[in-house]
């Protein structure tokens, strides 16, 4: 593997002229100094013409996104780099930038993922990588994520965010590193396994959810106070919000709800920054789950382990149906009462919200939206050879279709799929790494694969993507896993009145609008 590695620093760009083609839309690369977009653009709604449009009922399904990576090592410094790209893996009215800078050419609402893969080129640093957002060249407030690395991991980071676009709004990611010995490097790095698709050192997805302004209900909600937790569960509460649209957050701040106002189907991701409070070496697990009118929503449980002080970034997500006036909450507890959700505020950079949770929803209730919202209830032991996931529990499913796992689409569009698995071992005994990546009709989905190292500690593994579907076409979520001690894989567990631990939770939407999302 570091040999494999030590030859990918020598990847350069070969192509400065060549184009791709998605379904009739074409993408031009023109070279490393001119910038990449579609051909074909089309109108762009503007705030006045969305007051006054009038609403036809019409889906539209030709939503823009953004699906890009980059096979070279991206190593930081203290300073904020911008983290760039070299592979587009699907693109539909957006304009991307040679710097790393992406551009929307439609005014609308957008779900953003980053996953960043972050180490030490030969797994010898230790230290911390930092994520943030830039819009319009400033740093977004309260968009900050950190997580540690030590010696001999790889694991990935990441931020999610929903948020208004204007059109020509600019984008980018930003990253710093500290380290503990300055002989070492860290930041964003590659590796290419064999017989597997490659780990890009950045796989990030921007998707368009609506047009116009404010046409559906979404909120982006965080905290940036820090919360410890204990062994007893409770509420994380939330003092601020930068989006928020049809939703009620008048009592965030006393008990955590999260109130929908308008009945749906919804997405939910939360992402908390799980840690270590000041001055702190405490260790153990934090649980992180959601709930719903004040119950337990099953399979909805993760779990992310602390050694020593570290920090990461622990998600959940759902795909739920909610009437008017359901209300949300996000849970969490702890094996220590010195850990819970962490705010703090590096120099020079965006301060680091405890939590962030985004939440939209999908089109406008009355349609047959597809989606799947999918759990394992089974515990998958990995090995060299790769294996596809078990998928056994249909939480939510609408024109779509799941056979253990062999997940088959009745409709054709662009897709949102994430997948977050719980990687351990047996006995909390196993060292080494596990895989995850994507399979289309049999076949590896290029730059989708990511990494996440276990040392006799539990932790989330994400996989996402923008993905382009006809109808009949098969998705499966594969794994393996490359052990140095003991047994690693996907774990599911049942913690003590708690919700299930599921070894994998997988959200599926198609996104598109109505243009009777106008009001």
């Amino acid at each position: 593997m570091l040999e494999d590695m030590r030859h990918h620093q020598l990847f350069h760009y070969h192509v400065l002229c060549r184009s791709i083609s998605f379904k009739q839309k074409t993408i031009s690369i023109l070279s490393y100094k001119t910038k990449t977009t579609t051909t074909r653009k089309s109108k762009t709604t503007t705030e006045s013409e969305s007051k006054t449009k009038q609403p036809s009922g019409k889906i539209i399904d030709n939503v823009a996104y953004f699906q890009g990576s980059n096979s070279k090592n991206q190593l930081g410094g203290s300073k904020g780099k911008v983290v760039t790209y070299n592979s587009i893996d699907g693109l539909n009215e957006y304009t991307t930038f040679p710097n790393g800078t992406l551009q929307t050419e439609k005014t609308g609402i957008y779900f953003s993922m980053f996953a960043a893969q972050i180490g030490s080129p030969n797994r010898n640093g230790k230290g911390e990588v930092h994520i943030w957002t830039e819009k319009d060249g400033k740093n977004e407030q309260n968009s900050n994520s950190i997580q540690t690395v030590n010696r001999g991991t790889t694991s990935v980071l990441v931020y999610s965010s929903v948020f208004q676009a204007s059109m020509d709004q600019t984008v980018a990611l930003l990253y710093s590193v500290s380290t503990i010995n300055k002989c070492t490097s860290l930041g964003l790095i590659v590796t290419e396994p064999e017989y597997e698709p490659i780990v890009p050192s950045i796989i990030t997805t921007i998707i368009q959810i609506s047009d116009g302004i404010n046409t559906i209900p979404y909120a982006e909600l965080f905290s940036t106070k820090t919360q410890l937790a204990n062994s007893n569960s409770d509420v994380i509460t939330f003092d601020s919000f930068s989006a928020n649209n049809k939703i009620n957050t008048k009592n965030t701040k006393h008990n955590g709800n999260i109130e929908y106002n308008e009945e749906g189907i919804y997405f939910i991701i939360a992402c908390a920054q799980v840690g270590s409070g000041i001055d702190s070496d405490a260790s153990g697990d934090v649980h992180l789950w959601m709930k719903l009118n004040d119950k337990d929503m099953p399979n909805s449980n993760t779990i992310q382990t602390i050694r020593s002080g570290s920090t990461s970034v622990l998600i959940s997500q759902t795909i739920i149906k909610l009437k008017s006036n359901d209300k949300v909450q996000i849970a969490f507890s702890s094996t220590n009462k010195k850990l819970g959700v962490i705010a703090s505020q590096p120099k020079n950079e965006p301060a680091v919200p405890s939590i962030i949770v985004s939440t939209f929803r999908l089109r406008h209730q009355g349609d047959a939206i597809p989606y799947a919202q999918l759990s394992s209830s089974k515990s998958q032991w990995g090995c060299k050879q790769s294996k596809g996931i078990e998928i056994d529990m249909d939480d939510g499913l609408q024109r779509i279709r799941n056979k253990n796992g062999v997940i088959k689409f009745r409709e054709a569009g662009t897709y949102f799929v994430i997948a977050a698995v719980q990687v351990a071992s047996e006995d909390n005994n196993g060292i080494g790494d596990l895989h995850l990546w994507m399979k289309l009709n049999g076949n590896d989905i290029p730059n989708s694969n990511t990494i996440q190292s276990i040392n006799k500690d539990t932790g989330v593994l994400v996989c996402q993507s923008a993905v382009e579907i006809k109808v009949g076409d098969k998705l499966q979520m594969a794994y393996s896993t490359d052990v140095a001690q003991g047994k690693i894989g996907l774990v599911a567990t049942h913690p003590h009145n708690e919700p299930l631990v599921p070894s994998i939770i997988m959200s599926i939407f198609k996104s598109s609008y109505a243009e009777d999302n106008y009001d």
